[in-house]
């Protein structure tokens, strides 16, 4: 059995104990696909020498290989997670990140004073979080914080299992710009790209 797939069963066994421990936050029916990442990733402009994505809820690291795949340096990228069991994996599967383990509705916060990232580096968010599923007081103030880090024309790159046409309500501060359905995703989840005004 090569590391390759010995990784992917340690991080399919650990999602599915940490979806029964935290069915709310957790928010998914099964690891991303390797279709929806790579996706996601395609949706992620070219970066300038000291910008930096922004992975919110990186969970076991699905969508995170995908975006290193891409050719995203590993300096470049921050994922953060709110459990420590995933953070931990997350360290140990890709050593070359930063990972951040906290709440990203104090993500600026986050960011400069826990781990000196200047927030105003970050010129793009991939996010896996929940946000239907996540209380509304938790989604305003992650998504404040979004608005509040990136710069104009900053894109917020989303991913949803609702697959219906509709922009989600709460990202209206944003211009979506693009939207597709990724049917090789188990089960079929929609790519948001929504630009900062």
């Amino acid at each position: 059995m090569t590391n390759k797939s010995t990784s992917g069963l340690a991080s399919a066994a650990l999602f599915f104990k940490e979806i029964f421990a935290n069915q709310r936050t957790v928010g998914a029916a099964a690891p991303s696909a390797p279709a929806l990442g790579k996706h996601m990733a395609s949706k992620v402009p070219a970066l300038a020498d000291g910008q930096y994505v922004v992975e919110l809820g990186a969970g076991t690291g699905a969508i995170t290989a995908q975006l290193l795949n891409s050719g995203i340096q590993g300096d470049q990228l921050v994922s953060v997670e709110r459990s420590e069991v995933m953070s931990g994996h997350l360290r140990k599967r890709f050593p070359d990140i930063k990972v951040v383990q906290g709440d990203a509705s104090r993500l600026k916060c986050l960011l400069e004073d826990d781990h000196g990232i200047c927030s105003k580096s970050v010129s793009c968010i991939v996010s896996g979080l929940p946000l239907r599923s996540l209380p509304k007081t938790v989604v305003k103030s992650i998504l404040s914080e979004a608005q509040e880090i990136l710069p104009s024309g900053g894109r917020f790159i989303q991913f949803t299992y609702d697959i219906r046409k509709g922009a989600n309500p709460a990202l209206s501060a944003f211009s979506r710009r693009d939207t597709q359905v990724v049917w090789m995703n188990f089960p079929p989840a929609r790519v948001d790209v929504y630009i900062k005004p």
